[in-house]
């Protein structure tokens, strides 16, 4: 069925001017309302939004050390082949990645002591520079789609350009021989938001001492950062690969809204230090740390299946049961790809998702009694996945036909067995 005339001019026309005005203004009101700005002013924000010396520093020797990691000889991975055929290599150094730059914060860290303190200080600044930095990244992605395309049969239809900025162009756009996805979404996004978590737990510590609340905060953020670098490999199979382009949503979102919105709890009880009793915060402990356990679970699953050599594995002690799912590539060649249905999978199609919201739900739980702020990324991140939910089956539904149909009559419950 066609959509409505309005809904094209409202997608194409209307909703990304206002997402590019909205969101990259956004960030710098919400650095200083972490910081306990009680007088916040749109020229307050402006005037921090071209960075100082010390944030461009930070960012460009943060770049740079990223991208040494994407140049440095190391096995590769392949994601999922396109549907014109192509399977990305990927660098399959992230667990390393991750440990070295602990390592090389803490080492400046000890050299610097009040590092951590001027991290917090000039958020406002790097989330500035942080966004020149992603715009201009955009408009270089932008240009290079339009005029020397990664691949040229990777056709799609042409759309208003703001919609062009804010989706992308390409696929899987490489740039001095890296994936422009695994350096800003992997390697930059999600690495920074290991170590402004840490910095904003020193800088707590040094403003009002220790606190088991915020601790437990950092844990569990810790704890599911770490997961992603032991599953990067995993990641290259999800939407955010697969399906959405090189643009502002996905590279600005990982450059820009990672640091800002994913920390913000973090952030947030620097200036306002956490109300919980410690025997709550081991409480919160607990349940976080279970619900990242079987996030983990739900993803291992999904990879153990996919590695297994025609599906031949077992799950919670029987066989995995699939079905066969065939569709047509871009050049019509007929491809099968085959739906699990079996362990988490077959209790709902997107249980990932659930327990990736209860686990941003525990580590923002150190914020009870500081009102909405400290749980702002729980409440985005249920948007998000939630649409994300239906972006996802929509994708599937063109894609394998009376096939999806049959998957969810299988698997009827999208996020909560038996209710949703």
């Amino acid at each position: 069925m066609k959509p409505p005339e309005w809904y094209g001019v409202l997608r194409y026309r209307i909703v990304p001017p206002i997402f590019l005005v909205v969101f990259t203004g956004a960030v710098q009101y919400l650095a200083l309302v972490g910081q306990g700005e009680s007088n916040i002013t749109w020229r307050l924000a402006a005037s921090k939004a071209l960075g100082n010396s010390f944030s461009w520093t930070c960012v460009g020797l943060f770049s740079l050390w990223a991208i040494l990691w994407l140049q440095l000889p190391s096995s590769q991975v392949h994601g999922p082949p396109t549907l014109f055929g192509y399977r990305p290599p990927y660098q399959d150094n992230g667990v390393l990645y991750y440990w070295a730059s602990l390592v090389g914060f803490f080492t400046i860290q000890a050299l610097y002591p009040d590092l951590s303190g001027a991290i917090f200080s000039n958020m406002p600044e790097m989330l500035g520079t942080l966004n020149a930095v992603a715009l201009t990244l955009c408009v270089l992605l932008l240009l290079k789609g339009k005029l020397r395309p990664q691949h040229p049969e990777d056709r799609h239809p042409s759309r208003p350009l703001l919609y062009e900025f804010y989706t992308g162009l390409e696929l899987h756009p490489r740039i001095l021989g890296m994936d422009v996805k695994q350096l800003t979404n992997c390697r930059i996004g999600m690495m920074s938001w290991q170590i402004l978590i840490l910095a904003f737990y020193l800088a707590g510590v040094q403003r009002h001492g220790f606190s088991a609340a915020t601790l437990v905060n950092l844990l569990l953020q810790s704890v599911f950062v770490a997961k992603f670098f032991w599953w990067e490999a995993g990641y290259f199979s999800t939407l955010d690969i697969i399906l959405d382009r090189a643009g502002y949503y996905i590279c600005w979102g990982c450059l820009v809204w990672v640091p800002c919105l994913y920390t913000f709890s973090s952030y947030y009880l620097v200036a306002h230090p956490p109300v919980v009793s410690t025997a709550t915060a081991l409480l919160i402990a607990v349940f976080g740390l279970f619900t990242i356990l079987l996030n983990y679970r739900v993803d291992y699953e999904k990879q153990l299946f996919r590695r297994a050599a025609d599906g031949k594995c077992h799950l919670w002690g029987k066989p995995a049961r699939y079905i066969e799912a065939q569709y047509r590539d871009s050049s019509g060649n007929v491809r099968t790809s085959k739906l699990l249905l079996s362990g988490f999978w077959g209790s709902a199609r997107h249980l990932n998702y659930t327990f990736e919201l209860l686990a941003s739900l525990a580590w923002c739980l150190p914020g009870i009694g500081l009102g909405v702020w400290p749980f702002l990324y729980a409440i985005f991140l249920t948007c998000l996945l939630v649409h994300r939910t239906f972006r996802d089956e929509e994708k599937c539904a063109v894609k394998y036909g009376h096939n999806w149909d049959r998957y969810c009559r299988e698997v009827p419950f999208r996020l909560i067995p038996h209710v949703f």
